[in-house]
């Protein structure tokens, strides 16, 4: 699959690109030519010349796929087009914030409509597609996950601060850090706000990863890795909507396994279930609320430590025999294990993206839209989302969230977990610290994707 037989008049050379782009982004490029390229056994300026050759056929084979969307909201971001007939893989939280109906402006300008069709939250993946008839528009390829390698190079496109005629999509080169951050990979190319939903590529063209957040370091960039596209397609095709903005802000990865369990954290002797679905991995197996989980697998479980030490060791798909107290009764069951990031498809039916002319469905479950920092002492904000409902409300980066109401809330889990219990439009007051000031605040929550 290739953008360069769809339009030719898009095959431009890189350095006619580096005089019609902006010049602060195209520094990426020319200060990045320094190390020997993973594809090719050559040294010095042979390695200079292969790699600068690879970044040229990279950029005229995809560029003419890159695109900038734009929502009736007035939204933005971009993606990348991946099949003919106009299919677009993206940002969820490009599409879920503009809404149902999209503008497309290819890098020659031209505009087309277009639709949003599924999302998952809780990994940021987020499918489009074009709606005008009697397109055949120029595509990329999808590479294979496991093909992507630490430390290999990669070239990031995207419309930084919306569609500008005065300029190509700004080329950015980097390389994979990490591949397992947050369920992401992890780049060092220089990202701007309206890049979220464009694209990753390798040195071979090959689509490796949608943007989808910008870090505080240049070499903390996440990009939606394609398997979190791929193991979900048939759903993101169908228009299904589900996943939680705070599993991914707070830190969590998606990717864990879970019994889809809440749980007692004043209980001793055992982990006391205090809340479950019916359709949670738990909730299937026979588990109820009251129950008193003492062993999963072949470990003892006396405390909620215990419990994550013995989920650790698991991965989501795993069969695992789970011994519960029920009054004075020990009882045994199975549970298959669950992916962090689908419980809440399990929770809840996802719902049905609605035909073109109809209105986005509303999702239930609530969303803040902040980033939180990981491994920070409390929960320190990485990074708030355009329009949500934290940046309404006047939440910054660098702010840390002291109480959600009255209940304090010391690190990035404890705050995902207060958020994921609540429902749209719930109104909350958030204590934070926000540098020498303490501030109180009150926010009304968005629905999950909004």
């Amino acid at each position: 699959m290739s953008a360069r037989c769809a339009h030719p008049e898009l095959k431009s050379t890189l350095s006619k690109m580096i005089r019609k782009s902006q010049s602060l982004l195209l520094l990426a490029v020319a200060v990045s030519f320094g190390a020997v390229p993973v594809h090719a056994k050559l040294s010095g300026v042979a390695a200079l010349k292969e790699r600068e050759k690879r970044v040229k056929a990279v950029v005229s084979e995809t560029m003419g796929a890159t695109i900038a969307i734009e929502g009736s909201n007035f939204a933005s971001g971009s993606g990348v087009i991946v099949s003919s007939d106009g299919l677009i893989l993206t940002a969820a939280h490009v599409t879920a914030a503009a809404g149902q109906d999209l503008t497309v402006t290819f890098p020659d300008g031209r505009t087309v409509r277009a639709r949003s069709l599924g999302a998952n939250s809780s990994r940021d993946a987020g499918m489009a597609k074009i709606i005008e008839e009697g397109g055949s528009w120029p595509f990329v390829e999808i590479g294979a996950p496991e093909d992507v390698e630490l430390g290999e190079w990669c070239v990031a496109l995207g419309h930084p601060g919306g569609y500008d005629p005065n300029r190509t999509p700004p080329v950015r080169l980097g390389r994979v850090w990490t591949k397992q951050f947050m369920g992401m990979l992890g780049t060092d190319c220089t990202l701007v706000g309206g890049d979220s939903g464009g694209p990753l590529f390798d040195l071979e063209g090959r689509l490796i990863g949608i943007h989808s957040s910008i870090g505080g370091q240049l070499s903390q960039n996440r990009h939606v890795p394609m398997d979190a596209f791929l193991e979900d397609w048939d759903d993101l095709l169908g228009g299904k909507l589900w996943g939680s903005q705070s599993t991914m802000m707070g830190g969590l990865d998606p990717d864990r396994p879970a019994m889809g369990v809440r749980l007692d954290d004043e209980f001793e002797g055992g982990v006391k279930v205090a809340g479950l679905s019916d359709s949670s991995p738990a909730g299937r197996a026979g588990i109820e609320v009251g129950d008193v989980i003492l062993r999963i697998g072949d470990r003892e479980v006396g405390d909620f430590n215990d419990m994550v030490g013995a989920l650790e060791r698991l991965k989501a798909g795993d069969r695992v025999k789970v011994g519960v107290a029920r009054g004075q009764e020990r009882l045994e069951f199975e549970i298959k294990l669950g992916r962090l990031g689908k419980l809440w498809e399990l929770d809840d039916e996802p719902e049905e993206a609605e035909q073109p002319g109809g209105d986005a469905p509303v999702r239930g479950r609530a969303s803040l839209g902040v980033q939180l920092e990981r491994d920070a002492e409390g929960a320190k904000v990485f990074e708030v989302v355009p329009g949500s409902a934290a940046e309404k409300a006047g939440i910054q980066a660098g702010d840390v969230i002291l109480k959600v109401d009255d209940e304090a809330v010391g690190s990035a889990a404890e705050m995902a977990e207060n958020i994921s219990g609540r429902t749209a439009g719930d109104r909350i007051s958030i204590t934070l610290q926000s540098g020498e000031e303490e501030k109180q605040l009150e926010v009304t929550l968005d629905g999950v994707g909004r």
